[in-house]
């Protein structure tokens, strides 16, 4: 990934999560870095919300989830130093606030996924798992956990 393109992603990123008092944001452990779950909280709103049914519009969960993975990537960025420490986004867990008979979640999340292969390339292309939650804190539409290999420090 160019440099360019981390400095786009940088300017694009919300501040980094505050650091809650009984559990880290980020741990990191033997070159693999965890990040706990980011809930669709934008600085100035939470995206909140439930979706009902399969009929339902997505767009606003869609944002839900681009909002959710912007601040995984503040938290990692804010722990690491660079983005570019990223060598390999391996697995990512998303969450999505729904009814029961939704079926719709990964595309809910597909477009995390998109925002981070288009940002970090083909160190953004992971596994992943598309939950159905009947509730996520402060009724946030999106949780988003996010497991990646790290490189050393230069």
């Amino acid at each position: 990934m160019s440099q360019t393109a981390t400095a786009d992603l940088d300017l694009a990123l919300p501040p980094a999560p505050p650091q809650p008092k009984h559990y880290d944001v980020v741990v990191v452990h033997r070159g693999i870095a965890h990040v706990a779950g980011q809930v669709s909280r934008a600085p100035d709103r939470v995206v909140a919300g439930h979706l009902l049914s399969d009929a339902d519009d997505l767009s606003e969960a869609r944002e839900a989830a681009r909002v959710s993975i912007r601040r995984v990537l503040a938290a990692l960025r804010d722990k690491l130093g660079s983005l570019d420490r990223i060598e390999q986004v391996l697995s990512l867990r998303g969450f999505v606030n729904a009814a029961p008979g939704f079926t719709r979640h990964a595309e809910v999340l597909d477009a995390a996924s998109e925002l981070l292969q288009a940002h970090l390339g083909p160190r953004g292309r992971h596994a992943r798992s598309a939950i159905g939650a009947t509730s996520i804190p402060g009724n946030g539409l999106t949780e988003i956990e996010l497991t990646v290999a790290v490189r050393e420090e230069a």
